[in-house]
């Protein structure tokens, strides 16, 4: 008669296998990154398996999360991975593109903050080919007697719920004499929940206990089957006819104009100026996600909410222009007759397009400095 294992040791092979089992699962897992589940039902969800690629891309590395701007680069780094990043970007001392600066403004400097989405960041382009780094070399070499600073704070994928945030709680330390502000293709976005409401909801906030699971693909194969199953008990799913009818902006209109309010307030009370940007090309519709959920609507037999209306950044800027007389630069206008010349792709410039934008801001900008 054999003898009987001991116990101990079937604890041992027991925890064995449970650790080869998982630990195979994780291996191929991660080999297999989920690419081909993509559309844009399941991204527009967060359902499974895409939301384990989204999760992966936000909470890499590279970022943090925040329960203010949602999301924000770690400082002191180099972007370079390839597929990604055209060319290497220098993250500084703040987190944010180009040089390290301080907070204290030093006697006499003129400061410029640029607040806005991934054309302002320079997606594609060189750390010196950015509108903000362009702008300061034109300024620079125009002012040589004077102390000139434009810092950049434009972050990919920003809204302008964010970048006012980001100025609430960041920006007005800076004690800027000059604000830009550029965003709205990223508010135009479709989203189950506004950004006011990720928000409130501090969807955002993440623990340290999370953030450490989350680097493994089992977690977050098991958090993806938790979104699976509170979606449909919301009754969605990846048929369009169940979401359409609940969808929103992540920022509407209202939001927009009073985002943009609360940075001139915030200006205002400072004494600084602001200077606003059509952030739009030619190269892309007024409102191409409208004419995608159209497309989705007609043929799903769904239907877009009672109150969706068309997105026209171009309209919307121009009446706070002329409402608040704020200087506009409406980009939409300004590269009408470049064409593919000045864009990496239909909504982002290349150097020449950045160069473009360096120019026009400067002559705005010699008036105020000539005052000054």
């Amino acid at each position: 008669m054999a003898a009987e294992i001991p116990f101990a040791r079937k604890f041992l092979y027991a925890l064995a296998a449970v650790i080869i089992f998982f630990g195979g699962l994780e291996f191929i897992l991660r080999i297999h990154d989920f690419g081909f589940y993509y559309s844009f039902s399941a991204d527009l969800l967060g359902m499974p398996l895409l939301d384990l690629c989204r999760f992966r891309r936000v909470a890499n590395r590279t970022v943090e999360f925040d329960p203010a701007v949602f999301w924000k680069f770690k400082p002191n780094q180099i972007l370079d991975t390839k597929g990604v990043y055209l060319k290497p970007v220098r993250i500084n001392n703040f987190g944010f593109r180009g040089k390290d600066f301080s907070i204290a403004k030093k006697p006499g400097t003129y400061r410029i903050v640029c607040l806005g989405d991934s054309v302002t960041f320079g997606w594609s382009v060189g750390d010196d080919e950015t509108y903000p780094a362009q702008l300061h070399a034109l300024l620079e070499k125009k002012y040589p007697d004077r102390q000139i600073e434009v810092i950049n704070l434009g972050v990919t994928g920003y809204t302008s719920f964010q970048g006012k945030e980001q100025f609430l709680t960041f920006g007005q330390k800076l004690a800027p004499d000059l604000v830009i502000f550029g965003f709205g293709p990223n508010d135009r976005l479709p989203a189950l929940a506004s950004d006011r409401e990720q928000f409130d909801a501090r969807a955002w906030q993440k623990n340290r206990l999370d953030l450490l699971l989350s680097r493994s693909q089992i977690y977050k194969l098991v958090k993806s089957g938790v979104v699976y199953l509170e979606r449909r008990r919301q009754g969605l799913s990846l048929d369009p006819k169940t979401f359409l009818p609940k969808l929103k902006r992540k920022v509407n209109t209202e939001a927009y104009l009073r985002n943009f309010e609360t940075v001139k307030k915030g200006c205002d009370a400072s004494g600084c100026q602001v200077i606003l940007l059509n952030m739009d090309f030619p190269s892309l519709p007024l409102d191409p996600a409208t004419d995608g959920l159209e497309e989705l609507a007609r043929k799903s037999g769904g239907r877009l909410p009672e109150d969706w209306h068309r997105w026209n950044l171009p309209a919307i800027n121009q009446e706070i222009s002329s409402h608040d007389n704020i200087p506009l630069l409406d980009l939409r206008a300004l590269f009408s007759h470049g064409g593919k010349t000045l864009m990496v792709d239909n909504g982002h410039p290349n150097g020449k397009g950045h160069a473009l934008i360096a120019e026009r801001l400067a002559g705005i900008i010699e008036i105020y400095l000539e005052q000054k």
